[in-house]
Parts: structure tokens; C-alpha cells; sequence
């Protein structure tokens, strides 16, 4: 009985995701070559947005970067004291 409930929600979410990609477009009725990308407003807008999508994934990847970095740095200082540590007949 679970199992098909979940079948159906599953299928309700698919159908409802897939419904909300394609008429996104419509609903917001957006789009970034259209004429109404004359007004000054609109092309600040579409101009600061352009800029965000496409800094956002380097920025993201620079944090994942950036956290790995430090972790390794941490972890090759916990082995250096650990290794600083012990004796010296023992590894």
C-alpha cells in the first residue's frame, strides 16, 4: 500500500515538475531577446542577471576549491603532529 503511494507521489511530482519547466517561460512571460528588453530598466536587469548566472558557478566551484584546499592543509598538519609525536620507532 506504501509502496504504490509513494509510486503515485512520484509520479505527481515528475508530472508537476515537468509541467512548471515548461510553462515557467509562459507564466513569467519573460524572455531575454524579446523587444521588451528595450526599456533602460529591463536591460539593467537583464544585464546584472547575465553577470550573476555566470559568476555564480565560479564562485561556487572557487568556495569547493577553497574548503578542499583547507581540509588537506589541516589534515597534513594533524600528520605532521602526529608524526612529531610518536616515537621515532613507530610510524
Amino acid at each position: 500500500m506504501m509502496r504504490m503511494l509513494r509510486r503515485r507521489a512520484n509520479g505527481f511530482f515528475v508530472a508537476a515538475l515537468a509541467w512548471s519547466i515548461v510553462a515557467s517561460p509562459t507564466l513569467a512571460r519573460a524572455c531575454s531577446v524579446c523587444t521588451a528588453g528595450r526599456d533602460e530598466e529591463n536591460k539593467a536587469a537583464f544585464l546584472i542577471s547575465t553577470i550573476l548566472m555566470s559568476l555564480l558557478p565560479l564562485v561556487a566551484l572557487g568556495t569547493l576549491l577553497y574548503v578542499l584546499w583547507r581540509r588537506f592543509q589541516k589534515l597534513e598538519a594533524a600528520t605532521i603532529a602526529a608524526s612529531l609525536a610518536s616515537p621515532r620507532g613507530e610510524s
